[in-house]
């Protein structure tokens, strides 16, 4: 009876186990040095695990690297709320620009570092992608462009909408999951 219940247990165990994130394979020193930034600033809990079961922290597509961070959504899209996780997200990312890239290989830094915000919403139990950032590297100033969702943004206040076009937000239909 001990072996049939420690059978069931490994059984359990391994099932959920694998069905569990996991970092990708053999990434090259840039995605590295993200997942080494991630968990060195505790935000490992925060990546976002896509559809394919990878965290989000990988290319998509030729220089580009992406990221994903997942925040609890308490309460509805207004203002107070959005501005609370524009804050929180802001002050995450800032923790996972690459400064100390060795010089060796600054020329082949990615010309984008793109970083989502997407938001669990407790009440639906889905996730959504709400923002993204992306940091052009070759600029002189990495200049940041900014990103809302615009089907999930088309839904809510107006309000909301001009003022994140007035803060510099454009919106995007690029959206993974």
């Amino acid at each position: 009876m001990k072996k049939l219940i420690m059978l069931l247990v490994l059984l359990v165990s391994g099932i959920s186990f694998s069905d569990t994130c996991k970092w990708i394979k053999k990434p090259n020193i840039f995605v590295t040095k993200e997942i080494e930034l991630i968990k060195k600033s505790n935000l490992k809990g925060k990546v976002y695990c896509d559809v394919e079961h990878d965290f989000m922290t990988y290319y998509v597509g030729i220089d580009n690297l992406e990221v994903g961070l997942v925040y609890n959504m308490k309460g509805e899209l207004n203002y107070e709320n959005v501005s609370k996780l524009i804050n929180d997200f802001e002050n995450d990312i800032l923790k996972l620009i690459p400064n100390n890239i060795p010089k060796k290989n600054k020329k082949n830094i990615p010309r984008y570092y793109t970083y989502r915000l997407y938001i669990f919403d407790e009440d639906k139990k889905d996730t959504f992608m709400l923002f993204k950032y992306i940091l052009d590297t070759n600029t002189m100033d990495e200049d940041w462009k900014m990103y809302y969702n615009n089907e999930i943004f088309s839904e809510v206040d107006d309000e909301i909408v001009g003022i994140l076009k007035r803060s510099g937000y454009d919106p995007t239909e690029d959206i993974i999951y």
